[in-house]
C-alpha cells in the first residue's frame, strides 16, 4: 500500500469514529433529557425535594439503560421509599399516568 492509500484509510476511520461519537452523545443528551423531563413532571404533581428528584433520576436512569418489569417493581419501590405520607398519596394518584409516560417514551426509544 502506498502512503496515500494508508492517508485515505485513515481518514475514513477517523470520519467514522466522529460519527460514531457524534452519535452516542446526541443519544446520551437526548436520554438525559427524557429522564429529566420525567422527573421534572413528577416532582411539581408530588411536590418532590430536588434531593428526591436527585435520587428518582438516578434510579429512571438505570431503569431506562434495561427496562425490565422486575427493575419496574424495584423502582416503584424506591420511588415509595423516598416520600412521605402527603407525597406517596399524591404519588398513588398520578402514578398510571406518569408510568403511562415512561412506557411511551421507551417505546419512542425503540423506534
Amino acid at each position: 500500500m502506498t502512503n496515500r492509500e494508508n492517508n485515505k484509510i485513515f481518514i475514513s476511520i477517523a470520519i467514522l469514529f466522529s460519527l460514531l461519537v457524534f452519535l452516542f452523545s446526541a443519544n446520551a443528551q437526548s436520554n438525559s433529557k427524557v429522564t429529566d423531563d420525567l422527573v421534572i413532571k413528577l416532582q411539581q404533581k408530588v411536590l418532590l425535594t430536588q434531593k428526591q428528584a436527585d435520587e428518582i433520576k438516578a434510579f429512571l436512569k438505570d431503569y431506562f439503560i434495561n427496562p425490565s418489569e422486575e427493575k419496574r417493581n424495584a423502582l416503584e419501590t424506591k420511588i415509595e421509599a423516598l416520600l412521605d405520607g402527603k407525597q406517596k398519596m399524591k404519588y398513588n394518584i398520578v402514578k398510571n399516568d406518569w408510568w403511562e409516560s415512561i412506557s411511551k417514551e421507551l417505546g419512542n426509544k425503540k423506534n
